[in-house]
């Protein structure tokens, strides 16, 4: 990416796990998320590093978890 002439590149993306219980959730895509400070972090243990953020929480965020596609697939239906 290029900003004003600038090449841009991330190289590292870092969180902190809130200190919630509930916090964790691993998903059936071998994927897991959880609460980092008013976001959710994605993190792939394959590659030991997370992919991205959602940010957007305007609290701290308690408590994650992944809705099976199956599910997902119902309420579509209906």
């Amino acid at each position: 990416m290029s900003v004003d002439g600038i090449g841009v590149e991330r190289v590292f993306i870092g969180a902190g796990c809130n200190r919630i219980v509930n916090n964790v959730s691993w998903g059936a895509c071998d994927l897991v998320a959880f609460g980092a400070e008013n976001g959710v972090a994605i993190f792939c243990p394959k590659a030991a590093q997370i992919l991205t953020t959602l940010p957007g929480h305007k609290a701290s965020v308690n408590c994650t978890h992944w809705i099976p596609s199956s599910k997902l697939r119902l309420k579509v239906q209906l």
